[in-house]
């Protein structure tokens, strides 16, 4: 059986960070993307090009299991949870203890686990 797990995935981008965030990426010099692995021009092209990516009329079409996560402590995406719960017919929603907006650097043990038993459960057989 096919799953799918969504961990801080938002169904439509908040433009006005999107632009924000450019703008500041703009006035940075080169050498601090080179953590990302991205070139300061890829970087700005990857976020301009996510201004216009809005999913809600498609999460109805969603027919396997899916479990969206966030941290209990990620503001930035709790919203963006709770749109995708309501909106994926059937979808679990799980809270990571302790973790924000970068779950998997957070608590990486208690991702594992909710990760490992959800998939366990749902795709078994």
């Amino acid at each position: 059986m096919e799953a799918l797990a969504l961990i801080g995935t938002p169904c439509v981008m908040p433009k006005g960070l999107l632009w924000f965030q450019n703008a500041v990426f703009r006035l940075l010099p080169r050498r601090a993307f080179r953590q990302m692995g991205l070139s300061k021009r890829e970087v700005i092209g990857l976020t301009g090009s996510m201004l216009d990516l809005d999913f809600r009329e498609d999460l109805g079409r969603i027919a396997c299991p899916v479990l969206v996560l966030c941290g209990e402590r990620d503001r930035a995406n709790r919203k963006a949870a709770l749109e995708l719960r309501a909106g994926i017919p059937g979808a679990e929603a799980a809270w990571i203890p302790g973790a924000g907006h970068e779950v998997n650097r957070d608590a990486p043990e208690a991702l594992a686990e909710v990760l490992r038993e959800f998939f366990g459960r749902v795709c078994a057989g």
